[in-house]
């Protein structure tokens, strides 16, 4: 296997990283019911949102599902531009709301749950612009990967299932 592929596999691994990291405020969303988006909103003479509603919060996990299930697409056909693309703009939208809530609409301040998810797309959406050109550049893979997978399975399965016809 060449460094191109092991560099790919690596990276792979490290947008279902971010798609976990996805899962996992999603899944904070829901258990806690509050949301950091939005805690700066509140005045006493000016409540637009009660802040015992859960509205925010399940938004917030909805789309983490939504912008998780996108990564992990692009993860598995990221040699695909129109799925890579997807991934682009689903991590662009995140660093956008997390630094609009922050800088514009004051809903929050500078801290770690915005630095870090900022960071984190960041990183992931540079390497999204920079590293499947470098995969469709590259001499043209014969056989596609996920079909190879699936003939191995289909192979192990056959190898460890006992022939009934005795």
């Amino acid at each position: 296997m060449g460094t191109d592929q092991k560099l790919m596999y690596a990276f792979r691994g490290w947008i279902a990283f971010v798609a976990f990291m996805d899962l996992g405020v999603a899944v904070r969303s829901y258990i806690e019911k509050r949301c950091f988006l939005g805690e700066h909103s509140y005045t006493q003479s000016d409540q637009l949102l009660e802040k015992e509603d859960p509205t925010l919060p399940r938004i917030l996990g909805m789309y983490s599902i939504l912008k998780a299930l996108a990564l992990i697409h692009c993860t598995v056909f990221i040699h695909y531009r129109p799925i890579v693309s997807m991934g682009v703009c689903s991590l662009l939208l995140t660093i956008i709301m997390y630094l609009a809530e922050a800088f514009y609409y004051h809903s929050t301040t500078l801290n770690f749950y915005v630095v870090f998810p900022c960071v984190l797309n960041g990183i992931t959406l540079f390497g999204l612009i920079f590293m499947p050109k470098r995969l469709l550049e590259g001499p043209p893979v014969i056989e596609d990967e996920n079909a190879e997978l699936l003939r191995q399975a289909a192979a192990f399965r056959k190898r460890k299932t006992p022939n009934k016809s005795k």
